[in-house]
């Protein structure tokens, strides 16, 4: 190929999400818009995620390996969310095996331009080697609080609320090594939600300019009508309920909880009164339910095993409330939808994030006021009446509440605005994509 030619080739991006499907799956909606961008894309996973990436994509799929049995895993676990706490290490340890296949691999694609997430740090290490440039996606007194330096506004922690990374000094390193040497920070985030920390992130000075919103990526570029993914039995027993009153709860694919909290948050479920849907997963859990709940709830609330398809259930009418962990990925889904949060958070950021639904932007209230941590032997079990007043609270009219609706109710609309022709994160992403054009171009005419 010609210097002519290569200047007038697509822009090849290649992305490298983290194994856990709360990770894929942003990520992954970014790949997708950029191939709707003209992009050509590059998806880089294991065998055993193959699964998550939507069918339109699979010819962009590159699959490497995952070494189960060196790092002592069970077979066919290359996922994070089918792992105990037990073997969280063992499965780094194998995520950071894959710096030689993915290195491998780079060579062979010569892609363009990397987005990895923040989790697989080596990525970072590798596109250096290789000389690589890539769009980052960061998308980081025990008892105490402190207030965080710099924000824009006063936010409080505890050390025990910081996520689980603050515990390992070197692999913040590598995270804030891999942001002040990369080309650019991309966040799954909209500049109306969160404007004042878009600025705060601006004025760090080493990131100026190359930080890029493209959010929420979970409904940019989709088209007007999607592929329906609720069950017809779950769509029926929604439609019979009156608009706004049913809570939806749910904890995410990584959210575990003991079996007495579990069987605290059935009751007080139960004795709140309210209508509820209940994404409860699989596995051990269902045993933890109490004996005759979903009998005595029957018609009033549904308890759902498996997968749910969150983002429709939200959006549903008949959803007026979210009792949620506050992953970053379910905060952003519930303000999309339009409805107000109780925060129930349990591990990584998610306390940080309780703090953004709260107290800055104020469209959700805490499930439990008191210790919060996140240590499991911190923890504290959180009474039926707690979980019960939480739902009452938000589900009621009070003056609090209603002003919380009319907020999350903005900046739902604010959302769609931005991932529009036209809107902040449209034209982030266009932006982007002129920029690593640009850097292609110009590696390109350097080499001759």
């Amino acid at each position: 190929m010609d210097s002519g030619e290569a200047l007038a080739a697509p822009l090849h991006v290649l992305f490298f999400p983290f194994l856990a499907p709360s990770h894929m799956l942003p990520l992954l909606d970014i790949a997708r818009l950029f191939s709707n961008h003209g992009v050509k894309v590059s998806i880089v996973t294991t065998p055993g995620n193959a699964h998550l990436v939507h069918p339109l994509l699979h010819h962009s799929l590159h699959l490497i390996p995952f070494p189960s049995s060196t790092f002592n895993l069970p077979s066919g676990c290359e996922n994070l969310t089918v792992l105990p706490l037990s073997l969280t290490t063992n499965f780094f340890s194998a995520v950071f095996s894959l710096r030689d296949p993915l290195s491998h691999l780079l060579s062979t694609l010569h892609p363009d331009a990397i987005v990895s997430d923040s989790n697989n740090l080596f990525a970072h290490c590798v596109v250096n080697d290789l000389a690589f440039h890539r769009p980052y996606d960061s998308i980081s007194d025990p008892s105490l609080p402190f207030s965080i330096p710099g924000f824009p506004h006063s936010v409080h922690l505890i050390r025990s609320q910081l996520p689980e990374l603050f515990d390992y000094p070197p692999m913040l390193d590598c995270i804030r090594d891999a942001e002040r040497s990369s080309r650019a920070v991309i966040l799954n985030s909209f500049s109306a939600l969160e404007a004042d920390y878009v600025e705060h992130y601006y004025n760090l000075g080493h990131l100026r300019r190359n930080l890029f919103l493209l959010g929420p990526v979970s409904i940019a570029g989709q088209p007007v009508k999607k592929e329906k993914k609720m069950e017809p039995c779950l769509e029926r027993w929604l439609d019979k309920k009156e608009d706004g009153s049913v809570i939806y709860v749910a904890f995410g694919t990584m959210g575990r909880m003991k079996e007495e909290q579990i069987k605290e948050l059935a009751l007080g479920l139960e004795i709140s009164g309210e209508r509820f849907v209940w994404a409860l997963g699989s596995g051990e859990v269902e045993e933890w339910i109490p004996e005759g709940f979903e009998k005595r709830v029957e018609g009033r609330g549904l308890v759902l095993r498996g997968w749910a398809p969150q983002t429709e259930i939200l959006s549903h009418a008949a959803v007026d409330g979210f009792m949620s962990h506050c992953g970053w990925n379910s905060v952003l889904e519930a303000v999309t939808a339009g409805v107000p949060l109780i925060t129930w958070p349990i591990h990584s950021e998610q306390f940080v994030n309780e703090k953004m639904v709260v107290e800055v932007v104020k469209v959700g209230v805490p499930a439990w006021e008191g210790v919060k941590s996140v240590k499991e032997e911190e923890k504290v079990v959180v009474p039926a009446e707690t979980v019960a007043a939480a739902v009452k609270r938000l589900m009621g009219s009070g003056e609090e509440v209603v002003a919380m609706r009319k907020r999350v109710a903005e900046l739902a609309q604010l959302a769609r605005k931005a991932v529009a022709e036209g809107g902040t994160s449209h034209a982030d992403l266009s932006r982007l994509i002129d920029g690593l054009i640009a850097i292609r171009n110009e590696h390109r005419q350097i080499k001759g």
